[in-house]
């Protein structure tokens, strides 16, 4: 192997040694633009594939292709964008330089379409009824629709790291965050992707062109599009929450007291008051989510479990005492529709007599209750702080340093003319930067009323369909998945602004974990948690990878390449440790009769996969959550195992839930030390708290009494089954609340 791929099985194999926080090598930059076309006579399968005009072992029929969603046949966007005043249209004739360029016959290509032709669909479906068909631990027959789909989505899976062995680049393709949500920010971000700042630092314009290919070469066609583009932009969602309070003096207080203590309780929000007495009746906008609240009231506070009422009115209380005036607050309605809001303003000033503003001034026009609400909930309407909506989106489609910007910058149109059909946008090439990568801004709702969604798979849609129109236009590029590479986490714009700032001012601090962050993938550095966790998993996609490139003929160093980086990673999960230690589970792979254990099997991948999401839980709710996934996929696991196994795998499975109680007991501990930190009074020991929460270790502090083996034994075996009772008594406890807020929430 060689370059990037030599890079990669090197640093595993220094994952291996336990070397951590290694580098991946860099692909250099002149050889980054030509690496999909080296090696190409190093395939005897494309040398099959050039001898037989595509027919052959390679191009055994366009039917495989079809399966996995690609289409093979050469489609260029018009390119020539350098000219000032060009055209992109897509009326224009498509040209077939692409295709006929060296590029577009590149290796890695023809090693996509050959693995992609070669994957057998009825392998898929055969080991997908052994993992138990998707159904709970009962084998469910699938449409024939979800069989094509989940073998074209393995199809192009295995397709895109048999590519990425052969040499091309993994696809990029993000939804930058803070999108335009006014017209203003989008004139900002129009702003900011048709300007560049040259070598002197003066900004100036660069070619941006529109859905029609149009440059946008002038300040008037700049602004004509920015109209055109905003007429679908919908105002921003107004928070219409009110609530009703209640309050019963404790004493006399005088007006100017009253309006006071008001003001502080709600603070900025607005609101009316009426007094009568010790009783005083508020009407005010708030924070608050009226709707859960009006269905507490609606059905009761008695039957509900929810604390949301009584927290606001105890604070309200609180702030009453603080500003000098003892009274006692009750929540008696709320609302969260603006017509529902204006009626209960209006019946407020209808029923209620020397109804006052927050300034204790009157409401003018009591008499006529809809004229006098109407006029103040005009007034109130500016300070109602509502949630922009999302009206347009900033995407960016990137390339490795070298890549014809032409190719990608048609690529990048072709895909928003597939992916987003009837949307205004705008796109431009920044050539400030060593990669390559295109910039766009596309509206977010059609002229239709059509909305534009990047749900996870629309991304997953979104990046494949980047990849094979960037196949088309010569560029050999593939979808891979951050697993595929176990790839540490990319990091945001505020993570990387934080980084930079805390490099160049040392007074400004920043957390241990967004350096990291930032860091290792800057230096991309693989992600040993990953590995440790979904090892097996990735060793398993590569080792499929391999089998069928070989079904598909794929000989040389793309095959090399590829089982060299499944083998390490099987190497490493087997050492998980990262010490040298072999994996503990490692002996019981197969049985004293030499053949393979229940940790073959695959549903072993999912299991792995919840395992390691265990880590994730941050509550004891969260994790009682992920304890029942972890034991529905062991419970699958076990109805599916021969008999010869289920003995190991009842022993194996006692070890995962031990260790699943253990997290979940630190998680309570955890919790209940917060509350009672929070709560003002004074903590409870820590040794006592262990003792309730927590399986009881031993303190090094107190001589160690000597027991006998069985007593320790049944020392242990009372602990566990407390700590297990106790779990189970907190999770059905969570259970019932759970289901009451739900059912609360649904009406």
């Amino acid at each position: 192997m060689s370059g990037r791929l030599a890079g990669y099985a090197a640093e595993i194999e220094r994952c291996l040694r336990g070397e951590s926080g290694v580098k991946r090598e860099e692909l250099d930059d002149d050889k980054s633009g030509t690496g999909a076309g080296r090696g190409a006579g190093e395939f005897q399968a494309v040398k099959s594939y050039e001898l037989t005009g595509g027919g052959g072992r390679l191009g055994q029929g366009q039917a495989g292709s079809t399966l996995g969603g690609g289409r093979n046949a050469p489609r260029s966007s018009p390119g020539g964008l350098g000219a000032a005043g060009s055209s992109m249209s897509s009326r224009a004739p498509k040209s077939t330089a692409a295709a006929s360029s060296p590029k577009a016959a590149s290796a890695p290509i023809m090693v996509y379409d050959a693995t992609l032709t070669g994957f057998r669909p009825e392998e898929e479906e055969e080991d997908w009824k052994r993992r138990g068909g998707g159904g709970r631990g009962r084998a469910v027959r699938p449409s024939g629709t979800g069989r094509a789909a989940r073998a074209g989505y393995q199809a192009r899976a295995v397709a895109a790291r048999a590519g990425y062995a052969a040499g091309a680049q993994p696809a990029v393709f993000k939804v930058m965050p803070n999108p335009p949500s006014t017209k203003e920010a989008a004139a900002r971000l129009l702003n900011y992707i048709g300007k560049r700042e040259d070598e002197t630092g003066e900004k100036h314009d660069i070619e941006i062109f529109d859905e029609d290919g149009q440059v946008l070469a002038t300040g008037g066609a700049r602004k004509a599009f920015l109209e055109k583009f905003c007429e679908t932009f919908e105002p921003p969602l107004e928070n219409t929450n009110f609530l009703e309070v209640h309050f019963e003096l404790a004493g006399h207080v005088t007006d100017a007291a009253l309006s006071e203590a008001l003001n502080k309780a709600f603070g900025a929000k607005p609101f009316i008051y009426a007094q009568d007495g010790q009783t005083v009746q508020v009407y005010a906008h708030t924070d608050e989510r009226a709707g859960p609240l009006a269905r507490v009231l609606a059905g009761g506070r008695d039957n509900s479990r929810s604390k949301a009422l009584d927290k606001i009115e105890a604070r309200l209380s609180e702030a009453m005492g603080a500003a000098g005036v003892v009274a006692k607050a009750e929540v008696t309605a709320a609302v969260s529709r603006e017509p529902k809001a204006k009626y209960f303003l209006q019946k407020f000033v209808r029923t209620h007599s020397q109804v006052r503003h927050a300034n204790g001034e009157p409401v003018l026009g009591a008499k006529n209750s809809t004229k006098a609400a109407a006029s103040v909930y005009e007034q109130w309407r500016p300070q109602f702080s509502g949630r922009e909506r999302r009206n347009a989106y900033h995407l960016l489609f990137s390339a490795r340093a070298g890549t014809d910007a032409n190719a990608v910058m048609a690529a990048a149109r072709a895909v928003l003319e597939e992916r987003a059909p009837g949307y205004k946008f705008v796109l431009a090439h920044h050539n400030d930067t060593k990669h390559v990568h295109i910039h766009a801004m596309v509206q977010a709702r059609s002229a239709d009323g059509e909305r534009l969604k990047f749900y996870k798979p629309d991304l997953v849609a979104w990046r494949e369909t980047f990849a094979e129109k960037a196949r088309e236009n010569g560029i050999a590029m593939v979808a891979t998945r951050r697993m595929d590479h176990a790839m540490t986490r990319p990091f945001t714009k505020e993570h990387a602004g934080a980084y930079s700032r805390a490099q160049s001012d040392p007074r400004y601090q920043v957390s241990a974990k967004t350096i990291e962050r930032v860091e290792a993938k800057r230096q991309r550095r693989l992600d040993g948690q990953s590995l440790v966790v979904n090892g097996d998993a990735i060793a398993a996609a590569w080792q499929k990878t391999v089998t069928t490139m070989r079904t598909a003929g794929v000989v040389g160093q793309a095959l090399t390449a590829a089982e060299s980086i499944g083998n390490n990673f099987l190497q490493f999960r087997r050492n998980r440790t990262g010490e040298g230690q072999p994996d503990p589970a490692a002996g019981r792979r197969t049985d004293q009769s030499g053949q393979k254990s229940f940790l073959s099997h695959p549903g072993m991948r999912e299991l792995n996969a919840l395992i390691g999401d265990l880590n994730m839980a941050q509550t004891p709710l969260e994790m009682r959550r992920q304890m029942a996934r972890v034991n529905q996929a062991l419970d699958n696991m076990r109805e599916t195992l021969p008999p010869a196994h289920q003995g190991q795998f009842e022993q194996y499975r006692e070890e995962v839930n031990d260790k699943m109680h253990d997290r979940l007991a630190r998680l309570q501990f955890e919790r209940q030390q917060q509350r009672r930190a929070g709560g003002g009074g004074e903590p409870i020991p820590e040794r006592e708290a262990r003792g309730r929460d927590l399986p009881t270790r031993d303190d090094p502090r107190e001589p160690e009494q000597p027991r006998t083996g069985t007593e320790q034994e049944k020392v242990r075996a009372k602990q566990k089954d407390a700590n297990k009772q106790k779990a189970r008594q907190s999770e059905e406890q969570d259970r019932k609340t759970q289901r009451s807020n739900d059912n609360d929430y649904e009406r």
